[in-house]
């Protein structure tokens, strides 16, 4: 990769700076720098997208308004309370990490990264985003939306392949970050992820930065059909009702309505929606126990939430 000039990072970073100016979008974790209300977003924002967890991050905090609440509840109710929001191995991790910070840490969040990385449930990614978010320290993020930016601006297109690592795109995300306005400039690139650079239907004729993008003329000269295509090539041909991860999640759903069931009249429930044979779904209920997401009682053969 060609050596990058000071000058054109200033611009970048200036007129990305200035569109947010204009186009924040006003959402209520923003709203807030306390750490524990910033990391139930973060985790919530992974894998699932805006407009879904908005009425499930308020709901949430309701439920569990601290980070003590969180950690004394039963990991049922959090369980039950992360409904609609999918991955739902997200809710037990959260609540394991209530405890460690209460029990290990008095309740108190750290501002280093290093140290949120300790935290159970807690990757690269969170633990750098609650440093910004919550402490204003400047640390570079890497989400979908950092990720997808940075590598269209100084390596191209991103499909069907990237052409770096993240250990190398947080190197260049490093290098892209204004020093002292770290808290913006997170900010800031996750909008225009989300609104300007989308994954799809990229916003080129309007882009504050197009003149420095790498990707530009590939996104020119490819169709919007043929990045689609490239997309859904990348996530592969299964479908989501085919998946383990569709059942899980019906098995939950079940689940959270139900003291407990008899395993038998459980299966009989996930075979109404969609047929499953029994030796996948025994496969499918050792690996929600092994997530910490059901209790089995063997002697009873019955089946709950833990």
């Amino acid at each position: 990769m060609e050596e990058i000039d000071p000058q054109k990072i200033r611009i970048i970073q200036r007129r990305i700076l200035s569109w947010f100016d204009k186009h924040e979008r006003d959402l209520p974790w923003r709203r807030t720098r306390d750490p524990y209300k910033i990391l139930i977003a973060e985790v919530m924002l992974q894998q699932t997208q805006v407009d879904r967890v908005l009425p499930k991050y308020q709901e949430f905090l309701r439920a569990f308004p601290s980070v003590r609440a969180l950690a004394n509840a039963p990991v049922a109710d959090v369980i039950r309370s992360w409904s609609g929001l999918g991955y739902n191995r997200r809710a037990v991790l959260l609540h394991r990490c209530s405890q460690t910070i209460v029990k290990t840490h008095g309740g108190t969040f750290s501002s280093s990264v290093s140290a949120l990385e300790q935290l159970p449930g807690i990757g690269p990614y969170t633990a750098r985003a609650i440093a910004t978010f919550s402490f204003g320290e400047d640390v570079a993020v890497l989400d979908t939306n950092h990720r997808r930016i940075i590598h269209r601006l100084f390596l191209g297109l991103e499909l069907p392949k990237a052409l770096a690592s993240d250990k190398k795109l947080l190197s260049l995300a490093e290098m892209l970050l204004p020093k002292g306005k770290g808290y913006s400039w997170n900010q800031a690139l996750m909008d225009f992820g989300a609104l300007m650079c989308t994954s799809r239907s990229p916003k080129c004729a309007i882009c504050p930065v197009q003149q420095f993008c790498r990707a530009y003329p590939e996104i020119q000269a490819a169709s919007p059909l043929k990045i689609v295509l490239l997309r859904r090539g990348k996530r592969g041909k299964e479908k989501f009702e085919d998946s383990d991860r569709f059942y899980r999640g019906r098995i939950l759903d079940i689940l959270r309505s139900e003291e407990h069931l008899p395993r038998a009249e459980l299966l009989r429930h996930i075979r109404h929606i969609r047929p499953l044979g029994k030796i996948r779904f025994s496969r499918i209920l050792k690996q929600l126990k092994k997530d910490g997401l059901i209790r089995m009682n063997k002697k009873a053969d019955t089946i709950q939430l833990p």
